[in-house]
């Protein structure tokens, strides 16, 4: 996945921020984090040009919405490209499944930021490595 404390450009991750070339791929806890009010979380999504979540991501945070705040969390997801799953992230999270043994929800996660060429954006540091260069544990509560 490229030269380590690289992005997938093969550029410093310092770099690929200051001139917007990141694309973020957000973790299911940090949007909840954001939906709480954490401040960390919402600093984080802000500092991103382009913005995205996995499907999984968006089951994930709407299978837990209350009825009378579906329209609202609609609304903020709806801010995000949705990645959806086809092949090439299904057989990337298979891959990562088997070698791993991460849940599967997390491996297609993984999977859809590196196809997409995403930075993955989490506070999940057992399944995703802070020191990996495909990904950024941006605050710890």
């Amino acid at each position: 996945m490229g030269i380590k404390g690289r992005g997938w450009l093969g550029l410093s991750r310092t770099f690929a921020w200051r001139v917007g070339l990141v694309k973020a791929l957000f973790d299911t806890n940090i949007l909840i984090d954001y939906l709480n009010g954490i401040e960390a979380a919402k600093e984080e999504i802000k500092r991103y040009p382009h913005i995205a979540i996995s499907l999984v991501t968006w089951m994930e945070v709407m299978v837990g919405t209350k009825p009378e705040e579906e329209a609202a969390i609609r609304q903020f997801l709806a801010r995000f490209a949705l990645i959806p799953l086809n092949t090439s992230i299904a057989e990337r999270a298979v891959e990562i499944r088997q070698a791993t043994k991460i849940r599967l929800p997390d491996a297609i996660i993984r999977a859809s930021a590196e196809v997409e060429h995403a930075l993955l954006v989490s506070r999940n540091t057992k399944d995703f490595p802070e020191g990996e260069p495909w990904v950024r544990v941006p605050y710890r509560l």
